[in-house]
């Protein structure tokens, strides 16, 4: 995870690297406690833009219904 994820795709794939990173038997508690905060902030940047989306298809669709 050298380069920053940007897109959502990015940064679902790099969360699951570091959820396969989790299941593995080589790790130390300090590596696990960087990559946990690593998966957290990546879980709530995916769920802030997935709402973030959402409620743009939300006002579109709203849009939509008035001018029909």
């Amino acid at each position: 995870m050298s380069n920053k994820p940007n897109t959502i795709a990015e940064k679902r794939t790099a969360l699951n690297e570091l959820l396969a990173w989790f299941e593995s038997d080589d790790f130390t508690v300090e590596e696990a406690v960087d990559n946990f905060k690593k998966a957290e902030t990546l879980a709530k940047e995916i769920e802030d833009e997935l709402m973030s989306a959402k409620n743009t298809i939300t006002e579109l669709k709203q849009r939509f219904d008035e001018s029909a």
